[in-house]
């Protein structure tokens, strides 16, 4: 056993412990050792420097540093650095999903201006087309014909438009790629043609009023006699591309207007626009049937179109537009005929500006926009043909047709000043500048 002479010092019985010794710090970096100092006996009845007693713990005071001003400025402490460390952490995560987003918005942006940068670009492509085309189709029209107009570049301002249409008398007539007509009974091949439309329009600002003219109305024809006025077009030339002049001044005088633009449908160019356009819808009264330029026996075409609504392709819409005699209503004339024209030019105009139409047309823009000047040859440019558009499709449109009140010579038809003279009232919504002419002594 160990004796308590081989005790250490500091556990000998009766010896109070040695004083710790510490290492201070200067703030030079130097150090030294020193004594702990004697703590105070006071409150305890102890005097300062007593040793304690031999087998206690000695006395310490424990004192709680205070937080400094600029630990708390600086976030210094340990619990403030803990939740900057926190709030950096949430920050950080917000700021990678705010440009995230970011990115996001702006791949967003970037589509949609390359979206409308494309949609305006195809719509210029559209515009570039048709103006392109009908300067193309402006250099066709007949000569004469423009120095026989008072041209009135604003449109909806108000101007009388003459629409001529030439039946297959030529073996020049083709239609999709077919010659129509050419060997129709009676044709006589190169002769040039008749019109077989003949309708005025008056285009204005808030009015788009049509009047269709009976191709076999008896008219009073400059250097040509009383005859059916139709054959205007066919008189004085050996053009197969007809005499638009004559025709032109044929009407002004007939109804007693002045005529601004002249347009020519052109069979070929007709049927292009109708494809472009995917066909038209038309809603026929009756059935209609016929044949057109000899029927198929002759290389012409056959008709053969049920009543009601129906869609038409393009060579059905000329064909339609063109039956003079209706075989399976005998009863039908030439007032039919014309009323079936204007249907066709409805079917025209409603798939133009049917909302249900509007992507395919958006689409086929470039297409139609070069085929509709195509379908036709005429005094206007882009300008003006633009400006007919608008008054077709937002202006008011009304429909009539002259009615004849007996059969004249030659199988023509009478146009009582009367009824001329109502119609044309009617036409231009007031009295016309001239007196109409009409079926001369009727």
């Amino acid at each position: 056993m160990p004796t308590p002479d081989n005790e250490p010092p500091s556990k000998r019985r009766g010896e109070a412990d040695p004083e710790p010794e510490y290492t201070v710090y200067g703030r030079g970096g130097g150090r030294r050792k020193q004594k702990a100092p004697k703590k105070s006996a006071k409150g305890t009845g102890k005097k300062t420097g007593d040793a304690p007693k031999a087998g206690k713990e000695p006395d310490y005071s424990v004192y709680k540093s205070r937080r400094r001003l600029r630990n708390i400025v600086k976030g210094g402490d340990v619990a403030s650095l803990e939740k900057s460390r926190k709030s950096k952490g949430k920050a950080g995560r917000r700021t990678a999903d705010k440009r995230k987003a970011e990115r996001r918005d702006r791949g967003r942006r970037r589509y949609l201006r390359w979206a409308l940068i494309a949609f305006f670009g195809w719509i210029v492509v559209s515009a570039v087309s048709f103006t392109v085309s009908a300067q193309l189709q402006k250099g066709k029209l007949p000569e004469g014909a423009r120095d026989e107009l008072s041209r009135n570049p604003l449109l909806l301002a108000g101007t009388n438009v003459l629409i001529l249409g030439g039946d297959t008398r030529g073996s020049e007539a083709v239609a999709g790629g077919k010659k129509i007509g050419a060997n129709e009974p009676g044709a006589i091949s190169g002769a040039p043609p008749r019109s077989d439309t003949i309708m005025v329009v008056h285009a204005g600002l808030g009015s788009f009023r049509k009047l269709s003219i009976p191709r076999d109305s008896f008219a009073s024809i400059p250097g040509c006699g009383e005859q059916k006025i139709n054959a205007a077009f066919a008189c004085n030339t050996t053009s197969p591309k007809g005499n638009a002049a004559l025709s032109i001044k044929t009407v002004e005088q007939f109804l007693g207007i002045d005529i601004g633009h002249v347009v020519i449908v052109d069979f070929d160019g007709f049927v292009k626009f109708i494809d472009a356009l995917g066909g038209i819808k038309v809603d026929l009264p009756s059935r209609v049937c016929g044949r057109i330029g000899g029927g198929k026996a002759n290389g012409g075409q056959g008709v053969n179109l049920p009543e009601g609504e129906q869609t038409l392709r393009a060579l059905q819409a000329l064909s339609l537009a063109r039956v003079r005699e209706n075989l399976c209503n005998p009863s039908e004339n030439d007032l039919d005929r014309a009323a079936r024209q204007q249907l066709i030019l409805n079917g025209i105009k409603n798939r133009i500006t049917s909302p249900l139409r509007a992507p395919y047309n958006f689409i086929k823009g470039p297409w139609i926009g070069w085929a509709a000047p195509q379908a036709f040859i005429s005094d206007m440019g882009a300008p003006a043909l633009a400006q007919l558009a608008v008054a077709s499709v937002f202006a008011e449109s009304k429909s009539s047709v002259l009615e004849p009140s007996a059969p004249g010579p030659e199988g023509s038809l009478i146009i009582p000043s009367a009824e001329c003279r109502a119609k044309v009232e009617k036409l231009l919504g007031g009295p016309p500048p001239n007196t109409p002419l009409c079926s001369p002594g009727y």
